[in-house]
């Protein structure tokens, strides 16, 4: 099965964005909102994971990017678009959720790829301006208000529950009853939403069908509520919509939060989708590529942003940059054991003092450094090979031209060894296994040697730095040492 990700990728290229997503939002410029001043936020993936600490300012990006859009033509008379009013309320308690000359730079794609349409929504004296020029284009908030379970707002189905009539009954398709029960580990025979009502008062209800019994979502956990919930109005909203969402991991347990950023990146794949979600999940992170996740700190000089981190990524940052002099980012695990190999093999003594800590592709790498930089905090980047140093942004390189696994695996040395040590032929098992891409050939080749992935990353490492010796890493070990 392809692979969402990349197809998305390929999809938002920008020559193919607008034919594909339409009229979508490429890029803003908060000024004024909620202590945010001057910051640009790019959409370089349909769908963008926002994560940061508590009071970053996660929710007020979405929020500005509902107000971006006019009411299409036929929304249907239920439909209400959004405003910014509607999320940066002033009062007495609040006298100054937004600058007096606050604003929003919104650039959407257009059909010309070199002139997006650019338009600014500001406060004028009393009231908003820039609305008439926008897009239009149908927003869905789904924020903690969009399920609340009914038995804590006592809605008619609870109040009235032993005297209301069932009105119309709306079914749920196959494959969204497959997706729902994919994302929460469960296998239901049937969803359908009920309709209800009680004099003039109306409302649906949602019903599940499993293991024979039929229940209500009045029985439902929130967790499994609030998916049906979720999931029911992707589906059936109109292609191209914009959805932000606030937390949708929330009550899910974790191998429903990655089935669940599966299921996004699907639902984006299919009905081309923007969509904007904050989180604090780890598991989601992870199951989004590099170009989706955007964190923002919020510190002395106001908000920044840092794409390619997330959250959990800074707060362990943060945290052991406090216990160790020094954090030196790689781009990932299979780098950060090649480091830490290096630089036991020249002064292990090194190794107490620092933290070797992967983040992701080499932008994220580059801004781990940054914000580490941001906060004051000492810190280092070892880049892959194939991308090189840039001394001056404390960025520097691992020997060799090509990232690290392909460096180790593709060294004729390791070749042997791993031959005469599991009787596997590096080449040909790739080969024959299809696998070009390097993040894959240490698992591949562990299991053709039936070996443990560890074990086997570890031999292939210490094969590869016996060979090229320590000359070839001296100097980047030393530089190492010295910051720390």
């Amino acid at each position: 099965m392809a692979d969402p990700r990349k197809q998305l990728v390929q999809k938002y290229k920008i020559d193919n964005r607008h034919a594909n997503f339409g009229e979508t939002i490429r890029k803003i410029t908060i000024n004024g909102f909620r202590g945010i001043d001057g910051l640009d936020i790019e959409m370089n993936y349909p769908i963008l994971a926002i994560s940061g600490l508590n009071g970053a300012g996660k929710s007020t990006i979405g929020q500005i990017c509902l107000s971006g859009y006019r009411k299409p033509v036929k929304a249907g008379n239920g439909y209400k678009r959004y405003y910014v009013r509607d999320f940066f309320p002033a009062s007495a308690a609040d006298p100054n959720p937004f600058t007096s000359d606050a604003s929003v730079l919104f650039h959407y794609e257009t059909n010309d790829r070199d002139s997006p349409q650019e338009l600014t929504v500001r406060r004028t004296k009393k009231e908003w301006s820039g609305y008439k020029r926008q897009p239009h284009r149908k927003c869905f908030y789904i924020g903690f208000t969009v399920y609340i379970p009914k038995v804590e707002r006592k809605d008619l189905s609870i109040y009235k529950g032993s005297s209301f009539a069932l009105t119309k009954r709306r079914d749920i398709p196959d494959d969204i009853k497959i997706k729902v029960g994919r994302i929460l580990g469960q296998q239901y025979d049937e969803l359908h939403f009920q309709g209800i009502r009680h004099g003039k008062n109306e409302a649906e209800l949602g019903i599940a069908s499993r293991y024979g019994a039929s229940y209500s979502e009045n029985n439902m956990g929130f967790g499994e509520g609030r998916t049906f919930y979720m999931v029911d109005l992707l589906e059936r909203s109109p292609d191209r919509s914009l959805f932000v969402i606030e937390e949708p991991e929330t009550s899910l347990h974790e191998h429903a939060e990655y089935e669940l950023a599966k299921y996004l990146l699907d639902v984006c794949n299919r009905k081309h989708h923007q969509i904007i979600f904050t989180t604090h999940s780890d598991r989601m992170l992870r199951a989004m590529p590099s170009e989706s996740r955007l964190m923002l700190y919020r510190g002395f000089d106001g908000v920044s942003s840092f794409e390619g981190l997330s959250s959990t990524r800074a707060r362990a940052m943060l945290s052991l940059g406090e216990q160790k002099e020094l954090i030196v980012f790689v781009e990932d695990d299979f780098a950060a054991l090649l480091l830490t190999e290096m630089i036991r093999r020249i002064d292990k003594q090194t190794l107490n003092a620092i933290n070797i800590e992967p983040v992701g592709d080499t932008k994220a790498v580059r801004n781990a450094v940054k914000l580490m930089e941001q906060i004051g905090k000492k810190s280092l980047a070892v880049r892959d090979a194939d991308t090189g140093p840039s001394v001056s942004e404390k960025l520097y390189s691992f020997p060799g031209t090509m990232p690290p696994e392909k460096e180790v695996y593709q060294n004729s040395t390791v070749k042997h060894r791993i031959h005469e040590e599991f009787g596997v032929e590096v080449d040909n098992t790739l080969a024959l296994r299809d696998v070009n891409d390097h993040h894959r050939f240490t698992r591949c080749l562990a299991h053709e040697a039936s070996a443990n992935y560890d074990y086997f990353r570890a031999m292939a490492i210490n094969f590869y730095l016996d060979d090229i010796g320590e000359a070839a890493f001296r100097d980047l070990v030393g530089v190492i040492k010295g910051e720390a």
